[in-house]
């Protein structure tokens, strides 16, 4: 492979997801208490907790309705996208989190509840970072991300990404299958829709390339933001997706 100037030095990547599989959003305890636990109910509400090992009790920073300390109720008007989430999680001086399979405007609430049912999760706090999965089920897609978090922790490091290989199984049945490819910006907070194309038949594997002379062509983010590859279903979703590319970072 040709050296791409935007990635040097390059890191291969390469992640398969399938059913329930992918995550939506990965969350981390930054408070001050010696433990801090994450649950997710059947309808992806979401309790956070923290106090004393063995001890924790909800954390009423986090209150998506104003009447339950703690909790984030996805059936909430402040809390049915999954950026509202994220940005509501932020906003705690106690949590922190991001988003990876998924775009600030997707339903959180889909079919009651976007998200993966998770029994209660200790976190070890400012080190665990635990993924909160999404239900394949209900959102009919999956989400794979490609490329590392800009100014995270101090760094002034900029991240880029690249793909080179998309391949994709999905049983849609009588519905439709699409793939997408958004490059998105953390900081700003942008998502632009970059590429699409129709999936392969349903239960088809299909394989799509974006490499030109040595690189990535479409799937090419700019420094400072990453790629979101998507495969939706229009009435069901059931398979599998690998994306195969690179990561790294540059001045």
């Amino acid at each position: 492979m040709l050296q791409n100037p935007i990635l040097n030095p390059k890191k291969p990547f390469a992640q398969l997801v399938a059913d329930d599989g992918d995550t939506g959003l990965i969350v981390k305890y930054i408070g001050s208490e010696a433990s801090a636990t994450v649950t997710v109910s059947a309808s992806g509400d979401i309790t956070f907790k923290h106090g004393a090992v063995g001890a924790e009790a909800v954390d009423p920073t986090i209150d998506s309705g104003g009447d339950d300390d703690g909790v984030i109720d996805v059936s909430d008007a402040s809390a049915n996208t999954f950026g509202e989430i994220v940005d509501m999680i932020n906003a705690s001086a106690n949590w922190s989190a991001y988003l990876v399979g998924v775009l600030r405007a997707d339903n959180a609430n889909a079919s009651t509840g976007s998200l993966l049912a998770r029994t209660e999760t200790t976190l070890v706090p400012k080190v665990t970072e635990t993924p909160l999965y999404k239900d394949t089920s209900k959102v009919l897609n999956l989400g794979i991300r490609v490329g590392s978090r800009t100014k995270v922790g101090g760094s002034e490091e900029k991240s880029a990404a690249e793909i080179y290989q998309i391949i994709s199984t999905n049983t849609f049945g009588s519905g439709t299958s699409i793939v997408y490819i958004y490059e998105i910006n953390d900081e700003a907070k942008t998502e632009t829709l970059v590429y699409q194309k129709a999936g392969g038949a349903t239960t088809v594997e299909q394989t799509q390339s974006f490499v030109t002379n040595g690189r990535g062509s479409l799937g090419v983010s700019k420094q400072g933001n990453h790629l979101l590859v998507k495969l939706v279903g229009s009435a069901a979703c059931t398979g599998n997706m690998t994306v195969v590319g690179a990561t790294g970072m540059g001045l």
